[in-house]
């Protein structure tokens, strides 16, 4: 008897639509390509990347999600430790279009390799989503050249992660100019690059011109100044947004109630009317079964096209500032957090799509606090959906308490490396 297809232990290999090879084999020909650039470029090759070309060679698969991390402990007086450029060498050469994920840990990029990647992004048919640059020592000058096209990115960047670079506010100076225009980036991470109060006012333009909603900037140094100005136009447009809900709810009513008269007056001006067509009667059932006839027909189809653009606004979901200097120090001076947490709680009370909001290890206090407790209860008397709040415990108990009933189960985002926050001078 025959062996049935697809039984065996590897199974028969397929190829993808598109694609003229099968996946195993273009992965053998970039890990190829990929070592003798390292060779070339007299650099080590990355022990991670290697495996991982390996194993989906074997499997007959393709990388989409490719991890670039240095070997720790690395001397080798003729090879230097992993570089960006020849993977990205590789790629090109081999047009590997199904590349989707690109991270990159701790390795320090010069000027040129950014530029590369920026090429990349732009000229390249590569649908890079996802870019994560972790304590990559990126300069201010290299972050506004790699974001300077970032408008006309031949595939839309949806997700862009820059923690631990100390670029400081002329580096944000930069990526907001390149953002300007925007209208793909969904989620911006900027924890522990020495922000401060400049990038707060830059960064709340571009919150509400772009379609930015979830932002990360923990461990920065906005200071109460900065938060002000970061949540300001936002917070205006939830209380806006607000105001436009109420109307509709009570312009509908209204239409509601107009609709039930006429309906009303429409059945009782028929009954008067129509002597023999009584309910029950044969022609009142002729009548019906006409209708009946009338409303079968064929239903058109409707197709499924691509999914809309996201909106652009000041659409916040998850606004993190844990660790940024929002207390009484700063130039705000001793009512600078209450100000501040007035704005915020306009922002909790009024927008029906933040979900996230930490305010961790900032000094708010007790008055502050109570603004972010007052927020979440008439947020949740008007209905809107939960929300999840992460506060500091040094203020009154029974506020803290009530904060975290209310706002409960906020997870902290995962930190790769130490997270060392710069001091101020």
């Amino acid at each position: 008897m025959a062996p049935k297809k697809g039984k065996g232990k590897k199974g028969k290999k397929k190829k993808l639509k598109g694609m003229v090879e099968h996946p195993g084999d273009l992965v053998k020909k970039l890990q190829r390509i990929y070592v003798n650039n390292c060779n070339q470029k007299k650099s080590a090759i990355c022990p991670g990347i290697k495996s991982l070309m390996k194993r989906c060679a074997e499997d007959d698969k393709l990388i989409v999600k490719f991890i670039l991390e240095p070997i720790p402990s690395w001397e080798d007086p003729e090879l230097s430790n992993v570089q960006l450029e020849p993977l990205l060498m590789a790629i090109r050469h081999e047009r590997y279009k199904w590349i989707k994920e690109v991270h990159i840990w701790e390795i320090p990029l010069k000027h040129e390799d950014v530029a590369s990647l920026a090429l990349t992004l732009e000229k390249g048919p590569y649908p890079i989503h996802r870019l994560e640059l972790f304590n990559c020592d990126l300069q201010a000058y290299a972050l506004e050249r790699l974001l300077r096209n970032a408008s006309s990115f031949t595939t839309p960047l949806t997700i862009l992660n820059l923690d631990d670079n100390q670029f400081g506010d002329e580096g944000v100076k930069g990526l907001c100019k390149g953002l300007k225009n925007n209208k793909t980036l969904l989620s911006l991470s900027l924890c522990y690059c020495d922000l401060g109060v400049e990038s707060g006012i830059m960064l709340g333009e571009i919150l509400s011109s772009t379609a930015i909603r979830d932002v990360y900037l923990n461990g920065n140094n906005l200071e109460t100044e900065g938060a002000i100005e970061l949540v300001k136009l936002l917070a205006d447009h939830a209380e806006m947004e607000s105001w436009e809900r109420a109307d509709m709810v009570e312009r509908k009513a209204e239409e509601e109630a107009e609709a039930a008269l006429l309906a009303k007056e429409k059945e009782r001006v028929e009954t008067a009317m129509s002597g023999d067509s009584k309910p029950g009667s044969a022609k009142s059932k002729k009548i019906l079964q006409g209708k009946k006839k009338k409303r079968k027909g064929k239903r058109s189809k409707k197709s499924k096209g691509p999914p809309p653009p996201p909106p652009v606004g000041p659409l916040i979901h998850k606004l993190h500032l844990a660790d940024n200097g929002i207390d009484s120090y700063g130039k705000g001076s001793t009512y600078g957090p209450v100000i501040a947490m007035r704005l915020f709680r306009k922002l909790i009370q009024h927008s029906e799509c933040l979900k996230e909001l930490d305010l961790d290890d900032n000094q708010i206090g007790d008055l502050g606090g109570r603004q972010v407790m007052e927020g979440l209860e008439q947020r949740a008397s008007a209905g809107l959906p939960g929300m999840k709040v992460s506060v500091t415990h040094m203020m009154n108990g029974q506020t803290f308490s009530s904060i975290m009933k209310l706002g409960a189960g906020l997870k902290k985002k995962k930190k790769k490396g130490k997270g060392k926050k710069k001091k101020k001078k």
